[in-house]
């Protein structure tokens, strides 16, 4: 896939874009029919040019005015003027295509780095205003995170999660908000009841432990509860269904935002348990199981490359160990290789 300074730089593009080739037109055509990513690359570049050309067009014609100036009185007369255009129009037009060529490529050049720095300025204003709002923690990749809270709450955060603690919190509220998977055991205060949300639901205890599961990148959440009781609702107006659902212990809810549906579950507390010890057991599990396991675990999602050469089972019991270590044993008993990248884990078979 192209970056967005290669396609604006690239003439095919821009002859694309002003519609003046047709082979160029069906490449960029076909590039943007490719996916909708490439669609969207497309679409912004050629915004960015044809602003540029019009840019460009208004830088030119004052040079041109300015020179054209220039030769009359240089000149001291039209008819001078005249044969000093007619002398020098070769060369002023090859000045103009060179001019052209270097305004655009510093022009282009200017227009990334203006947007890139937009973009940064705006994350780096959102990120301060945030901090100054909320005590943020994240856990790395891979990682775990063990929290007490102002009121003595004790949180567990699973790898790769974030948690926004307001710094007005225990206070005139126990709000928090949640993008990732964690356990949490609450202090009791009936005063002030403790409240987590995420982008989808939200959960309202008085003194439980529960564990909650609400990644950015996956389309459902769950909320299950080990201990007291527990009131789950939808964060969101729903078109269907806004009534909150009370939890016992070993109740679960399970919520998908796409279809709008959240259902009441039963859970097997004994694994939820050994999750909150540090325990990763596997008996007698399925590739599938082993995988859809350790994206819960480390809270990051796994790409499988090629065809699993044999469709054994696993067992074995982990305890508190790192990412790395446990996909090395997994791929020596499955003959597999792996590759830990920044948002994701690809095991192939290839």
């Amino acid at each position: 896939m192209y970056t967005l300074e290669e396609i604006i730089l690239d003439q095919s593009f821009v002859n694309y874009c002003h519609k003046s080739n047709e082979a160029d037109v069906l490449r960029w055509q076909n590039y943007a029919e490719e996916s909708a990513e490439h669609a969207a690359q497309v679409a912004e570049a050629g915004r960015m040019v044809m602003a540029l050309n019009l840019m460009l067009k208004s830088r030119e014609e004052k040079v041109a005015l300015e020179e054209f100036k220039a030769l009359v009185r240089a000149g001291q007369g039209e008819n001078a003027a005249d044969i000093v255009v007619a002398e020098k129009r070769a060369r002023f037009t090859l000045n103009r295509m060179w001019y052209a060529a270097a305004a655009s490529v510093l022009l282009v050049a200017g227009a990334i780095l203006f947007y890139q720095y937009r973009n940064e300025a705006k994350v780096e204003l959102a990120l301060q205003q945030e901090q100054q709002q909320y005590r943020i923690y994240k856990s790395p990749l891979g990682e775990r995170l063990n929290i007490t809270l102002p009121d003595r709450s004790k949180v567990v955060l699973n790898a790769n999660t974030v948690l926004k603690v307001p710094h007005s919190y225990n206070k005139d509220n126990r709000k928090i908000v949640l993008l990732g998977a964690a356990y949490f055991e609450v202090s009791p205060n009936a005063s002030l009841p403790f409240v987590i949300e995420s982008n989808d639901m939200k959960a309202t205890v008085l003194g439980t432990s529960f564990y909650m599961r609400a990644y950015p990148h996956e389309s459902g959440q769950q909320i299950e509860l080990l201990t007291g009781k527990l009131k789950v609702q939808k964060s969101y107006t729903s078109e269907t269904d806004n009534k909150p659902e009370i939890l016992g212990p070993g109740e679960m809810v399970m919520l998908n935002r796409s279809v709008d549906l959240m259902e009441k579950e039963t859970f097997d507390v004994q694994t939820r348990e050994a999750w909150i010890k540090g325990q990763l057991k596997f008996n007698n599990t399925s590739f599938n199981g082993v995988v859809s396991a350790l994206e819960d675990w480390y809270g990051v999602p796994f790409e499988i490359r090629g065809k699993q050469k044999s469709a054994g089972k696993f067992s074995g019991t982990y305890e508190n160990e790192s990412l790395e270590r446990v996909l090395n044993i997994f791929c020596f008993a499955t003959d597999c290789s792996f590759k830990i990248e920044k948002d994701k884990v690809v095991i192939d078979f290839n």
